[in-house]
């Protein structure tokens, strides 16, 4: 049924459509509201969200069609709007198209003019809402392939980090240690596989973009390549690969990593033996072509190969199709259908274009092969091999599929004194796993949801916090954004550790301050690595930052400091220079914060106490004064000191001079 609303101060209309349209009302496919002006009109709106179409007049008492139109925008855009007014209204009527309006009819009414205007606005307002309705189930579709994609990450990140742990001991016995790689090798390939699935999730919804960057395009390439060539000399296969790019281009090298890792799979799957050669040549625009000596796809079944989950099922009889198959553990022979789908599509979206060639063979005689072309609209750029290489993202941990951890230890704490790291993190194994790694370099604290997160970290104001994004209440981003939007706790390094993996996420993170981000799974050792350089580059702020308020020099105090915590120190202790009951207590409450949460602050940015830090602010101003012509008892009485013989003895402390001498020199 489709709903009508009237708006129109003629009291002889609504008999008049009632009669007109006495039929369809009686067979309920059209039911009719009527208001008098443009408030009553807006109140049916507001109380009835299931209208599907307005008839409005323009000229009205109390509030004409063209205010109600500026109100309907922000109330439900899913509603059809027909104008009704005179010919003379027809710049108003100009007025409501630009404003949204659907259609219009004019005064007297032409009632089988009206009808069809109906009809095609209904239309109109079944089509916009289906639209909408797609849209919403596309979000959720998408919205359930982030959580579950999340939910499969967690699980495999307590398999794969273990594993890894336990492949950098010393060795174990052979057997087991080939267990452990084949365990290790299919958890990845369970990886890829989600991955896979989101991408082609997002493809369809629309959510998955572009991120390029510049970078040298043959080494991205090669290294991927690369990767695969134990597995290809483990089943005696040559793989080669050749470029004769030079330069630097622009590219996403996320999805060309999965272009490349699927066509070389998929040559390796299928080539029982020969070669496969990988080439990138310059034509027109980028090529990038795969070939092997495998068994070949029939004619009949080529235009099929980039449909999503369409799968060759060879003959059982195949020789070769087994041999291809046994070498590769984790694959089965009809394979899932995503891989040479995603390719055309990850290729499409980059404004590339796919193509394959086939032989399968007839006869002893006869060579078989599949070659699949790739051209790719890559930019060249003028860059240095430096600048270049940083801002292109290497192969992904888990191109491999041969992986196997390197021993690599958990780097001592130094000079660094045992960190403070607080763990976020719902799940409670995963949340274990993590405190037992660290807990061997650093003392951990853990929470388990995001608001306990924010609580302890103002409590305890630890130099590190590793968090997870996807938490019940607050999530990962909202903490972020607190730690480093809060006085307190800005100076807090915080590592998102997420399932999120995709660009956007990443770019959410850094966005609300993250200082790093790393996707789950992840390697321990890698995380080792990051902690460490984090906690390393705030110890060398920390001592800078020493170094530049206790050094006796010709720097002012009040010399702006790049930290805006110590810059409202300052002020603070500036506005009360010569107040000489002024103490720790006072500049605590000054603020904001305890004794205790201030003096944890301070050390963790400056190394100094809280009295340190005043009384090395206040000698140097002092010096400042005493060059500037003041004499002794002056200057103690001008940064608080009572007693000019106890301010001497602390400024020789300090300068290694008395004030006298200082001014001397």
């Amino acid at each position: 049924m489709i709903t009508i609303l009237v708006v129109d101060d003629e009291v002889d209309l609504e008999p008049l459509l009632r009669g007109r349209f006495r039929r369809q009302i009686q067979q309920q496919i059209y039911t009719f509201l009527f208001a008098r002006n443009g408030r009553q009109g807006l109140a049916l709106i507001r109380e009835q969200p299931a209208i599907d179409l307005i008839l409005l007049d323009i000229q009205m008492p109390e509030m004409d069609g063209l205010a109600l139109l500026n109100e309907l925008a922000a109330l439900n855009v899913l509603i059809g709007t027909v104008m009704v007014s005179a010919y003379g209204d027809m710049n108003n009527i100009r007025t409501a198209m630009n404003r949204g309006a659907f259609d219009f009819v004019t005064k007297p009414i032409d009632f089988t003019d009206l009808s069809l205007t109906i009809e095609k606005t209904a239309r109109y307002v079944q089509q916009l809402r289906e639209s909408q309705q797609l849209k919403i189930i596309s979000d959720l579709k998408s919205r359930f392939f982030d959580n579950i994609t999340h939910e499969f990450r967690t699980p495999l990140t307590l398999i794969l980090s273990p594993i890894e742990q336990i492949l950098q001991r010393p060795p174990e016995p052979q057997e087991l240690r080939k267990s452990l790689l084949m365990v290790e090798r299919n958890a990845q390939q369970l990886l890829r596989l989600i991955n896979q699935l989101l991408d082609l999730a997002k493809l369809e919804s629309g959510h998955l973009t572009l991120s390029t960057r510049a970078g040298d395009l043959t080494g991205f390439v090669g290294q991927i390549v690369q990767s695969f060539k134990p597995l290809a000399d483990s089943r005696q296969l040559t793989l080669d690969f050749q470029s004769d790019l030079i330069g630097f281009h622009v590219f996403d090298s996320e999805k060309l990593e999965q272009i490349v890792y699927n066509l070389v799979m998929n040559a390796l799957k299928f080539t029982a033996s020969g070669q496969i050669r990988v080439r990138l040549t310059q034509e027109t625009t980028i090529q990038l072509v795969v070939l092997d000596t495998g068994i070949g796809i029939a004619p009949e079944k080529l235009p099929y190969i980039f449909n999503r989950f369409y799968q060759i099922l060879p003959p059982q009889t195949d020789q070769r199709q087994s041999l291809a198959t046994e070498a590769l553990p984790g694959f089965t022979n009809s394979g899932t259908g995503i891989g040479l789908a995603l390719v055309k599509e990850l290729t499409e979206l980059m404004g590339g274009t796919v193509s394959v060639a086939s032989m399968v063979q007839s006869s002893v005689s006869e060579e078989s092969g599949t070659q699949f072309t790739i051209n790719l609209p890559f930019q060249a750029v003028d860059l240095d091999a430096d600048s270049a290489s940083s801002l292109v993202e290497w192969g992904h941990p888990t191109v491999n599929p041969s992986f196997e951890s390197g021993l690599v230890e958990p780097i001592p704490p130094s000079d660094i004194e045992k960190a403070l790291v607080l763990v976020v993190e719902d799940n409670h194994e995963l949340r274990d796993f993590i405190a037992k790694e660290l807990s061997t370099v650093y003392r951990v604290i853990t929470a388990d949801n995001g608001e306990a997160g924010w609580e302890l970290a103002k409590a305890e104001l630890p130099d590190m916090v590793l968090t997870d994004v996807m938490m019940p209440g607050i999530d990962g981003y909202e903490l972020t954004h607190r730690l480093k939007n809060d006085l307190s706790t800005d100076h807090i390094a915080v590592i998102i550790l997420s399932a999120k993996s995709a660009h956007p996420s990443r770019i959410e993170g850094l966005k609300q301050g993250a200082d790093d981000y790393i996707s789950k799974p992840f390697h321990v050792d890698e995380l080792h690595l990051r902690l460490h350089n984090l906690l390393t580059r705030q110890q060398t702020l920390r001592a800078h930052y020493q170094q530049l308020l206790t050094q006796p020099g010709d720097r002012s105090p009040t010399e702006a400091i790049p930290d805006k915590f110590l810059q409202k120190l300052q002020t603070l202790l500036e506005k009360h220079l010569d107040d000489s009951q002024f103490g720790v207590n006072e500049l605590a409450y000054e603020v904001g914060m305890s004794r205790r949460t201030l003096a944890r602050k301070l050390m963790a940015i400056t190394n100094l106490s809280i009295n340190d830090f005043m009384r090395q602010f206040w000698l140097m101003r002092a010096a400042q004064f005493l060059q500037e012509g003041h004499n002794v008892s002056e200057t103690a009485y001008l940064i608080g000191y009572e007693s000019p013989t106890h301010f001497a003895v602390v400024f020789k402390e300090f300068f290694q001079k008395t004030p006298s001498e200082f001014m001397k020199s």
